[in-house]
């Protein structure tokens, strides 16, 4: 008996000593994560010839475009630093001017001047990032992220990393890959950056020495993080102007060629359990001046093959410069969510190359494109005016009115074309608007309704079939946000919100002007919850601003429209209300798993955690965006102005507006809903007078039909 419980004892304790984790079913940290950090890498910079180990790794893990998203300029000292903190950060001017700690600089130790500058001592071979303090000030006084946030969470974890290579130039010291890597303090591990790891070489005067960066590799292979800053592609770059064309050329292939094979010989020493991630933080400067601002990013780690794609983005393809941190961290801590994820899929290469050439043309055109749609907006309203004044034909401004609401739809539907010239783009743009503009005109006829009613139905109706079925319709928008951007990947953006609004207030004040009755009152009622629904809903439209803007703008139109005195219990409802809103926003968000909260969900877990404070963060930066947006032209301070003028205009009307007020009381409850709403816009929304723009379209339309412009 007791030989038989010495047994059973012995037999517990062995059980009882194995992992927690994997009798939970959970797979073992990897052995390693290697970064191969290549600058200035491009997209088409991968093929079969010139990088063949790099094809291979990308045709078995996931393969994604890399939005290298920072706080300022898109430079190798900010967005290295943006990674390593997982929020939009920045560097400083001499945030890549790292050293080994006991490497000599102008006869002093690295280590001496970071301690001078830090009053932290560190040992000689830790790598000293001599910027931090000038890091960690900037990014402070501009309320971003904390750069060195994934060095500090390995540390927690009890992980060590280490950095290798550098992209020096005789007299100038470039070595980023440390930011990445670095904690807060501004120290990695240990690393072999210097003179040792490059070679004399023509024509670029220093080279990658590649077997030192392999021997370096195996005398830091027991480091759980290693990052090697491939450099000579950051080095061409530098020196571009200097060499021809085809010289420039060749020797890029030349350099690739170098850079993939040691990446060969370094997937040959590395264990085939560990995770690797090959990255470029900054598009070269000829695929920069394209446009060409999404760079290669592949992640070679079990269940990623295909297509790359992060919860933050939520687009296919598309993973932002912040989600790397947590996705590196969930390799040693499965805790921690990985906010990247991939899935499988067919000819991968080619279909990001597409997404990527039409998010190119978007960002270098959508500029050129939008200012000529304004223009003919424009246009067409200055002949819709003329003929009123003149007093021409109400059918000849109707259709000039028609035409320049058929605009906003025309540019939602084009989305549905992949065009790559702008002078195709301009010529199939102008015969879709024309053919929307004749279709609702020869349709209005026989159903004896007014050609206007008929856009703006349309309007409504293909701008809530693409927020529910996701017909990418709005996403692909060139009037709609940009991938490159970064400000809105998904859901519904400014703009097309602003058109929402603006066409159901237009298009129920046109039905309840012609047939007012207390069941199309609620009729009314119905179709504004349901556009309220379609905006605040976390699957559809997502946008917080655009909620509030919403509820109070079609909130108050509802009231002007069934002619009530607005006093303040009314007002004190319609906030009330619209807090209610947002609330249940909240919850639902919330309810959903962290990592596909939208950013309503992820502001309520920061103002959780962080306060008051963390409110008035989120205020400042709103108010930040909204002022960068309207300073972007003068004709951002301009049209503000204007939107106050017609709001004193609207709420203190002078006499003759008075007259239009008391005959056509509908219309001007809807012009006062589109002020109203034009308003709250700007006031919650990061780039409220984008949507109190389009709204102004609407505005403009009514008041162009109904106001009689020669009363006495």
């Amino acid at each position: 008996m007791r030989n038989f419980l010495f047994a059973f004892l012995t037999i517990l304790l062995l059980v009882l000593s194995f992992p927690t984790d994997l009798q939970a079913g959970e797979e073992p940290a990897p052995p390693q994560v290697v970064i191969y950090m290549i600058d200035k890498l491009d997209y088409k910079d991968l093929n079969p010839k010139v990088t063949p180990n790099l094809w291979a790794m990308q045709n078995k893990a996931g393969l994604g475009l890399l939005n290298t998203l920072c706080a300022g300029e898109r430079t190798s000292k900010n967005v290295p630093c943006t990674i390593s903190a997982g929020k939009l950060a920045v560097g400083s001017s001499n945030a890549d001017l790292n050293f080994k700690a006991n490497e000599i600089i102008k006869g002093e130790k690295a280590g001496d001047i970071f301690f001078r500058n830090t009053g932290l001592l560190p040992v000689d071979h830790n790598i000293v990032i001599n910027g931090i303090e000038a890091i960690r000030k900037n990014n402070q006084n501009r309320d971003l992220g904390t750069p060195g946030q994934l060095g500090d969470e390995l540390h927690a974890l009890g992980l060590k990393t280490a950095v290798i290579g550098n992209a020096d130039l005789p007299g100038y010291y470039s070595r980023p890959g440390a930011l990445i890597v670095m904690d807060s303090r501004g120290i990695v591990d240990n690393g072999l950056l210097g003179r040792e790891v490059v070679e004399k070489s023509s024509p670029l005067p220093l080279s990658s020495n590649y077997n030192a960066i392999l021997q370096a590799y195996w005398d830091f292979s027991n480091y759980d993080v290693v990052l090697i800053d491939f450099g000579d592609l950051a080095r061409l770059d530098r020196l571009q102007s200097l060499l021809s064309d085809q010289q420039l050329q060749n020797e890029r292939i030349k350099r690739l060629q170098a850079i993939d094979a040691c990446i060969g010989d370094l997937q040959e020493q590395i264990d085939k359990k560990s995770v690797i991630y090959v990255l470029s933080p900054t598009p070269s400067r000829t695929a920069f001046e394209r446009g060409e601002l999404l760079t290669p990013l592949i992640i070679d780690k079990p269940g990623f093959t295909g297509v790359l794609t992060s919860y933050s983005t939520r687009r296919e393809g598309i993973v932002s410069s912040i989600n790397l941190k947590n996705s590196i961290l969930h390799d040693f801590n499965p805790a921690i969510r990985d906010t990247i994820y991939s899935h499988p899929a067919q000819d991968v290469y080619a279909n990001l190359n597409s997404i990527s050439q039409r998010a190119v043309f978007d960002y270098v055109n959508q500029p050129w494109v939008v200012t000529i749609h304004i223009a003919i907006i424009l246009f067409f309203l200055v002949l819709a005016l003329m003929c009123r004044l003149k007093k021409k034909s109400a059918a000849l401004t109707d259709y000039l009115i028609l035409f320049a609401l058929s605009i906003p739809l025309e540019l939602l539907l084009i989305a549905n074309f992949d065009v790559s010239s702008r002078w195709l783009f301009l010529g199939l743009s102008l015969g879709i608007n024309l053919i929307l503009t004749l279709f609702c005109w020869f349709v209005s006829r026989p159903l004896k309704i007014s050609p206007l009613t008929t856009i703006l139905f349309i309007t409504i109706v293909v701008i809530g079939l693409d927020l529910i079925l996701s017909l990418g319709m709005i996403e692909n928008s060139m009037f709609s946000y940009r991938i490159m951007s970064g400000s809105r990947y998904y859901g519904l953006g400014n703009e097309y919100m602003g058109i929402l609004i603006g066409a159901t207030i237009a298009f129920t004040a046109l039905q309840l002007q012609q047939s007012f009755s207390y069941r199309n009152l609620v009729v009314v009622a119905l179709l504004f919850s349901l556009v309220i629904f379609l905006i605040a809903y976390p699957l559809f439209g997502i946008n917080v601003g655009g909620s509030i803007t919403a509820c109070i703008g079609l909130g108050y139109t509802y009231l002007r429209y069934r002619q009530q005195k607005v006093n303040s219990p009314k007002i004190l409802g319609l906030l009330l209300g619209t807090l209610a809103l947002v609330v249940v926003m909240a919850i639902i968000d919330l309810k959903q798993p962290v990592e596909i909260q939208s950013h309503l969900g992820r502001s309520v877990n920061l103002i959780l955690a962080g306060g008051w404070e963390e409110v008035l963060s989120i205020i400042t930066r709103k108010v930040q965006m909204q002022l960068r947006v309207i300073n972007y032209s003068i004709w951002g301070w301009v049209f503000l102005f204007l939107v106050l003028v017609s709001t004193y205009l609207v709420f203190r009307p002078a006499n003759s507006i008075k007259k239009t007020q008391q005959q056509l009381p509908v219309i001007y409850g809807a012009l006062q809903g589109i002020t109203m709403a034009a308003v709250i816009a700007i006031i919650v929304n990061d780039s409220g007078i984008t949507a109190a723009a389009v709204l102004a379209l609407y505005f403009v339309a009514l008041g162009l039909k109904f106001l009689n412009f020669n009363q006495e």
